[in-house]
């Protein structure tokens, strides 16, 4: 089973890729937050936490635009704040309703995001999402 963490504020969203994701049988646990502040303070189990609590996901489907950390901003603390080889253990997915090339560029720049897809995740996005773990020996 993938651990998986499903990062956006807007809850419709959360719900069409939880139960996307659930289809396959493939992601469990599964937890929500509802922005990248929310993320951080469930994955840390405090704000300015050094370590980790509880499962470690092992996907994190992330929007970018949100309040309080956006998804870029978030990914950069996320970066900051875990070792090289829990961060080869994270596959981190994109996913917005933006399509926007700076956008898309950024999230490749980043170092971390594996996928870009927009809004709604759909087959073809989790099939990739699959495929990347099975490339990497997790599944």
């Amino acid at each position: 089973m993938i651990n998986t963490y499903i990062v956006d504020d807007v809850q419709s969203d959360r719900y069409i890729a939880r139960r996307r994701l659930q289809k396959t049988g493939c992601f469990a646990p599964m937890d929500e937050a509802v922005d990248g502040l929310d993320f951080l303070q469930k994955y840390f189990g405090r704000p300015e936490g050094a370590a980790l609590s509880g499962n470690i996901p092992t996907l994190i489907l992330m929007d970018i635009n949100m309040p309080e950390l956006n998804g870029f901003e978030t990914l950069d603390e996320l970066k900051n704040r875990l070792t090289d080889d829990r961060l080869d253990h994270q596959i981190v997915v994109m996913f917005s309703s933006s399509d926007n090339d700076r956008d898309i560029a950024r999230s490749v720049n980043t170092g971390m995001v594996e996928h870009f897809f927009t809004k709604p995740i759909d087959d073809f996005a989790i099939a990739e999402i699959l495929k990347t773990y099975r490339d990497r020996g997790f599944l």
